[in-house]
């Protein structure tokens, strides 16, 4: 037979079990919502990135338009006062692609 002893014992048991269960319990919770908010606070700075990433594309492309605008006024303007030069030059490059491509 159990004496009283062992029941408080027992008893003392199971209370700090329970205890610690429900502690367990607590820290998972208090996990899932670290885990949540450290999710939003990745996804906000991740937006961040994109949209940098986005404007210095845009920057970059708005450049090399400009870039590529002005070799374009360069090379109609060279033509209009060299046209001879302009179709030589074009008939070589033509005649230098035949004969690659034919290979």
């Amino acid at each position: 037979m159990a004496t009283p002893g062992a029941k408080a014992s027992t008893n003392r048991d199971q209370d700090a079990t329970m205890e610690n269960g429900s502690s367990v319990e607590n820290d998972i919770k208090q996990l899932r919502e670290d885990i949540a908010l450290l999710s939003e606070h990745i996804r906000e700075i991740g937006s961040r990135s994109v949209y940098r990433a986005q404007r210095a594309a845009k920057e970059s492309a708005e450049q090399l338009r400009g870039t590529a605008e002005d070799y374009q006024e360069e090379l109609a303007e060279m033509v209009r006062e060299k046209p001879f030069t302009a179709i030589a030059l074009a008939a070589g490059i033509g005649y230098l692609f035949a004969l690659i491509s034919h290979r």
